[in-house]
Formats: C-alpha cells, sequence, structure tokens
C-alpha cells in the first residue's frame, strides 16, 4: 500500500516540520545568554534595554534550556477558515504532541504514534515496526555526549523567525512596552526580505533553517515577512506573528507561548491501544475496498 504510506508519511512530515524540524542548537555564545535575565530583556536596570538583537539572541538561548514548554500556533490566509495547532514539548525525557482539527500526534523516546479511528479496537497506530524490549537494548548504539545545547529541542517556528531577523532584517526595532496576554513584554519588528535572507551564510541562522524557510516561504509565494516578536520581564519569548502576502491572500500566523518548566506528562499509548504499521495497512486498505 504505497499510497497509504505515502499520505500518511506526508501527515506526519507536516505535522513534524510544524513542530520537531525546529531542532538542534544555537549560535549565541554563554554572554550573550546571561543576558535578558534581568526585569527589562537584555538590561541591568528596570527601564533599560539591550540592543533588539542581543535580546532576541537571550531570548532563544533561554528558550533552550528549557526543558518544556506550550505553545499555540493559530493561522489564517486569505478566505480561507482560521487553523489553529497546539503542541507541547519536553526534551527530558523527550516527547512532544501536536493536535490540530486534522492531526494529533505523539513522539516518545523517539517513536511516533497518529492517532486513527480507522483500526477497530486501536486508537494509535505507529509506522515503527514492534521490537521486544530485550532486541532493541541488544542493538541500541552508545549514546553519543551532546554538546552544549546542541541536542535542545526547540519548538515552533522560533528559530526560523528569529534566526531570519537577525540574519536578514535591516529594520529590526524595539517598537515599545505591551502587554501580551496579560504579561509585560517589550514587542520587537523587523522585515525579512527572501532574496536577501537566500545570501546569508553566518552564525545568526544555519543553513538547514534558512533553506527551510526559504522552501517554505517560497512555496507560500512570499517575497518578504513581517515578524514580531513579543519578550516577557524574565526573558522568555511570550509571543510571535508572522505576516506576509501570499498566492492565496494575506496570510497571518501567530504562536504564543506558556507553561516554561512545567511537564506536560506526554506519554506513550499503552500498546494494547497502538496498531502496528501492518495493521493500519490492512484497515486502511480494506475501508478503501469498500468505499472506493
Amino acid at each position: 500500500m504505497k499510497v497509504i504510506r505515502k499520505s500518511v508519511t506526508a501527515a506526519i512530515s507536516a505535522a513534524l516540520v510544524m513542530g520537531l524540524a525546529a531542532c538542534g542548537g544555537h549560535d549565541t555564545t554563554a554572554s550573550e545568554a546571561k543576558s535578558g535575565s534581568s526585569a527589562r530583556p537584555g538590561g541591568a536596570v528596570a527601564d533599560e534595554r539591550a540592543p533588539a538583537p542581543v535580546v532576541l539572541k537571550a531570548a532563544l538561548a533561554k528558550m533552550a534550556r528549557q526543558n518544556s514548554y506550550r505553545t499555540v500556533e493559530t493561522a489564517k490566509t486569505g478566505g480561507e477558515p482560521e487553523s489553529r495547532t497546539e503542541m507541547a514539548f519536553r526534551n527530558e525525557p523527550e516527547a512532544t504532541e501536536i493536535k490540530s482539527a486534522e492531526v494529533h500526534l505523539l513522539s516518545v523516546g523517539g517513536t511516533s504514534y497518529m492517532a486513527t479511528k480507522d483500526v477497530p479496537g486501536k486508537s494509535w497506530f505507529t509506522m515503527d515496526e514492534p521490537d521486544s524490549g530485550t532486541k532493541k537494548q541488544a542493538t541500541a548504539s552508545p549514546s553519543t555526549p551532546l554538546k552544549e545545547n546542541a541536542g535542545r529541542r526547540v519548538g515552533g517556528s522560533v528559530k526560523k523567525w528569529v534566526g531570519a531577523l537577525l540574519a536578514a532584517s535591516k529594520d529590526l526595532k524595539d517598537v515599545g512596552r505591551e502587554t501580551t496576554g496579560g504579561r509585560a513584554t517589550d514587542h520587537y519588528r523587523g522585515t525579512v526580505v527572501l532574496a536577501d535572507l537566500k545570501n546569508y551564510e553566518g552564525p545568526a541562522m544555519t543553513k538547514d533553517y534558512r533553506d527551510l524557510y526559504l522552501l517554505q516561504s517560497g512555496t507560500a509565494g512570499r517575497k518578504k515577512a513581517e515578524i514580531d516578536v513579543w519578550v516577557d520581564e524574565n526573558g522568555f519569548i511570550a509571543k510571535e506573528e508572522e505576516k506576509g502576502t501570499t498566492a492565496k491572500g494575506d496570510e497571518r500566523i501567530t504562536e504564543t507561548f506558556s507553561d516554561y518548566g512545567a511537564d506536560p506528562k506526554i506519554e506513550a499509548p499503552d500498546p494494547k491501544d497502538v496498531a502496528t504499521w501492518s495493521q493500519y495497512v490492512a484497515a486502511s486498505g480494506k475501508r478503501y475496498r469498500t468505499h472506493g
């Protein structure tokens, strides 16, 4: 059933691009990471603020040090209905949950589970064929020591959007003090021209993130994007937003962040509720033959 695998892989890939593709380390130095820990992001005094690039670098670094948090993404393009996606991330032990109207995905310990109603008596399926615990332990490769923060996942679009601002925005500025979701925040804004970003090579944005951002923006038909980031008094990113014009009309994507450090309590489904890939294919094939 190559068609089934292709469609499922596409669905999982879309969810992973949204949530898990933003993985890896950061290019912020330890001294920059300490910035933003005072009452005002980047400042030693309550009314003092560091330059926008310093604040955003520090916020990104601080985010990478958190073990867990939640984010809600809403998106609206042209006349299409607004979409909503809820995501939760935990670094140790690794776990991610992504929920939207179309997809409910869990990733726990490197195994992905997709919610399904297609398999009688099962609520989930996995594309990974099960092995016995003994076999997994016997064939597991030795763990590779992580570089500093290299394995810390940063979820959502933060690394793409903030990285793009730091890499290519020529008008990044401090907009002012605002209240965002009940939190006092400092608001930063910049414009990213994709043609400028395409030629960027430097520490603010790795080539992988740059290419991913250009691919997604190019597919949507954008030429440039206006990106806003709100950083709260503790140096955490509270909200971010990207706006631009696409082939389908004006587009706005907003992410809000919360529950930094709070365990999202994501657990793998009970094995008795999980169908194997073979079981899912068999059930889906039967459904297609019945209704096709």
